[in-house]
């Protein structure tokens, strides 16, 4: 009896097809960047980039100075 009110699933094939059908439905959704916009998000990222590359070698610059002096000074104390 309680087979008789439940619903019967899809099969594999009618569940793949349903996934399509909606995949298809969704890319028609999607809004492309123009060319312009592309290209102005690429320079962008590039910049931030470098920004981050630049303030991670002062970094790096300023602790092994750090590291250096207190290396120095330990050195000289034994």
């Amino acid at each position: 009896m309680a087979e008789e009110t439940k619903a019967k699933k899809p099969g594999l094939f009618a569940r793949i097809a349903k996934w399509f059908r909606e995949l298809k439905s969704e890319c028609r959704k999607i809004v492309w960047p123009t060319r312009q916009q592309t290209v102005n998000n690429t320079l962008v990222v590039i910049a931030c980039v470098i920004l981050v590359g630049i303030f991670i070698w002062i970094l790096d610059f300023v602790f092994s100075i750090g590291i250096q002096a207190l290396l120095t000074q330990f050195a000289s104390a034994a």
